[in-house]
């Protein structure tokens, strides 16, 4: 890296915030919606004029939106991403959003002394996280279940740490003989129920409140999903919950390790580094071999790794001992 790449490199945080705010001020959705002028938006949404007119032509200049004359539009590649439906990526940029406060917040006074502040999250905030997580399980999903052999001989998932259905109710659609169990505490379980209650789903997706780590799993899966979860914990407490993971499956059952891929010395992959700091001291992105060998002692063999852009990747393999 040189001098001017390096002063681009403290320009992110701009790049951030123009895409969140716009997010949150509707301006993305509008965009989604068709071509319009910058007055257009601002009057439709209560927004200042001059103000909407610099952050469209920044959202042009990023690629988000594209100009005609003096219209703009979003991307054709990003469109159905800003409209609403379950591929709307507009709760995981607000997320986003939220998360560059705490980032900001908290980061040097953790590079300082180590200690970090972990406030507890409201119903409402646990909703909204919620919400953000199940946009991009959406599209993570379909992923998997293409390297996955769209799920072949599997007729129970457990998933593990799995928010408010986000893959569970992905799969469930795309899978019609699918039935799904999903562990998470009891305040996110519950946000689950009501929020599957009446789409055709609430009788093959069962909402199980509880900590993962210690709740009764119950046995007879196929297959359990551990979808950016082992990040949450150090390795011994990660190891732990692979090992409870294999223990529920059935003879031949599939364990799925969904997370932020990293290289081996934890260096050179940089999202998986800026997640690592995301984590703090609770947690850390796990690399390969590390998950590799968590499975090899629980049991699992036959290990695949498949890439899945931009940043995560599968780690999967099955139940090869009892």
């Amino acid at each position: 890296m040189n001098v001017d790449e390096l002063y681009g490199l403290l320009w992110d945080f701009a790049r951030q915030r123009v895409v969140t705010v716009s997010a949150k001020c509707g301006l993305l959705q509008k965009l989604a919606e068709g071509t319009f002028l910058p007055v257009e938006m601002s009057e439709s949404l209560g927004l200042d004029a001059q103000a909407t007119g610099k952050m469209v032509r920044a959202l042009c200049a990023l690629g988000l939106a594209e100009a005609e004359d003096e219209r703009f539009r979003m991307h054709p590649d990003l469109q159905p991403h800003f409209q609403p439906g379950q591929n709307d990526l507009t709760p995981f940029v607000e997320h986003a959003h939220g998360l560059y406060d705490r980032w900001g917040a908290n980061l040097e006074e953790w590079v300082r002394t180590g200690q970090h502040r972990r406030n507890k999250r409201t119903g409402a905030q646990l909703k909204k996280f919620g919400q953000g997580m199940v946009a991009s399980a959406s599209l993570m999903a379909h992923q998997v279940l293409l390297a996955q052999d769209n799920f072949r001989g599997v007729r129970r998932v457990l998933d593990l740490g799995g928010g408010i259905g986000g893959y569970a109710m992905a799969f469930s659609r795309a899978l019609e003989d699918l039935a799904v169990t999903v562990v998470d505490i009891p305040e996110v379980a519950e946000i689950g129920r009501q929020g599957i209650a009446g789409t055709g789903l609430q009788d093959r997706i069962e909402f199980l409140g509880g900590d993962y780590h210690e709740v009764a799993l119950g046995s007879g899966y196929d297959l359990v999903l551990l979808a950016n979860v082992l990040h949450i914990d150090k390795p011994d407490k990660a190891e732990a919950l692979v090992r409870r993971a294999a223990d529920t499956l059935n003879p031949g059952g599939r364990v799925c390790v969904v997370d932020f891929a990293i290289d081996d010395q934890k260096r050179s992959n940089v999202m998986g580094a800026l997640f690592a700091i995301n984590m703090r001291n609770f947690g850390d992105t796990h690399s390969e071999p590390e998950i590799r060998g968590w499975m090899q002692a629980a049991g699992i063999g036959s290990i695949q790794r498949f890439d899945l852009p931009p940043a995560h990747w599968l780690i999967a393999g099955q139940l090869t001992s009892t």
